[in-house]
């Protein structure tokens, strides 16, 4: 039986690089081995946890490929446009997906092998033309490393630049809750015997919001940032974690210097004037501040930050303007 879509297919089949060394013989196999499927925005073409299944060429539409991060948030990690294709290692595998595609507007995608049919199945059917979709997969494969080795370089610009967008806080200019949960666990081990991790959050910050407005808000917070900052080390750490919540990490800084280190913060942090976002009404700010230690309280820093989460919380729950520690 004739296959109507033949010669579409084979004009997208094509201009995938996979399919290069096929002739027209061989490629009219793949093709008959193909279908296209039609998604709607937001439908979701494969689920994270799921087996690879198959290669995507888009035809028409947008995909994204999300992941869901351990808060829960999903983020979008890659994005592929008409005439791009996804999912080679992960059907040719047969392994669990870790990601989400979802077509971010109406999709027609050309799928290889048929649903239901597997490529291993394609193998024993049509080794030669299996063999060569191998040997171009495998080529990819290794020029994508190349240029993955040429492109990350720690110092090269273009990672720095990356690593600015990625982990820095764009409205005070502080590293952010992505940092902290994906960079610094790594480097924890290296910063000595023990490491403090300090969680403020000012107790009254939504009066300012409340009277002056978000812009005032974000004002403030880029003050409170400042501050902040100027009163650490060269080592020190400053994360704006989530909201008005910030975060400060002390390399080789054991309970009692956090301590202190958070009873000076404590105390000038009643000093700190917002005279130029109120225009000149007096408010003062109070902090509620949580400290936990490494490795006395935690053994990895998802659960370093969670015990110190919570003494900050346990902290304003008990009146704010003060101190809670963990252990």
């Amino acid at each position: 039986m004739d296959d109507p879509n033949l010669a579409t297919k084979l004009e997208l089949l094509k201009r995938g690089t996979l399919f290069a060394a096929l002739g027209e013989r061989e490629l009219a196999i793949v093709a008959r081995n193909s279908e296209f499927y039609s998604f709607k925005k937001d439908d979701v073409i494969f689920h994270a946890g799921s087996y690879g299944a198959g290669l995507y060429i888009i035809k028409e539409g947008t995909v994204a490929i999300n992941k869901l991060r351990d808060d829960n948030e999903t983020v979008a990690i890659a994005r592929f446009i008409q005439g791009e294709s996804f999912g080679e290692l992960d059907f040719l595998e047969n392994r669990l997906m870790t990601a989400t595609a979802q077509a971010e507007s109406d999709a027609i995608l050309l799928i290889f092998p048929l649903r239901g049919m597997r490529f291993q199945d394609l193998l024993s059917r049509h080794p030669k033309i299996s063999a060569r979709i191998l040997h171009e997969l495998l080529a990819i494969i290794a020029g994508r490393i190349r240029g993955a080795n040429r492109l990350i370089s720690e110092k090269s610009p273009w990672v720095q630049e990356l690593k600015r967008l990625l982990y820095y806080d764009k409205l005070t200019g502080l590293y952010n809750r992505t940092f902290l949960e994906e960079d610094l666990p790594a480097q924890l081990p290296g910063y000595g015997m023990t490491t403090s991790l300090i969680m403020i959050k000012p107790d009254n910050f939504k009066a300012i919001n409340d009277a002056y407005g978000h812009e005032s808000g974000d004002k403030a917070l880029r003050h409170m940032a400042s501050f902040i900052k100027s009163h650490l080390r060269e080592q020190d750490i400053a994360v704006r974690y989530r909201g008005d919540e910030f975060a400060v990490i002390l390399p080789g800084t054991d309970m009692p210097g956090a301590i202190g280190f958070s009873e000076q913060v404590c105390r000038l942090f009643s000093r700190i004037t917002f005279d130029h976002i109120t225009g000149g009404v007096p408010i003062m700010l109070t902090a509620s501040i949580g400290i936990a230690a490494y490795p006395d309280h935690a053994g990895n820093l998802r659960d370093l930050v969670r015990a110190c989460f919570n003494k900050m919380f346990e902290a304003r729950e008990r009146g704010g303007d003060r101190i809670a520690c963990a252990g």
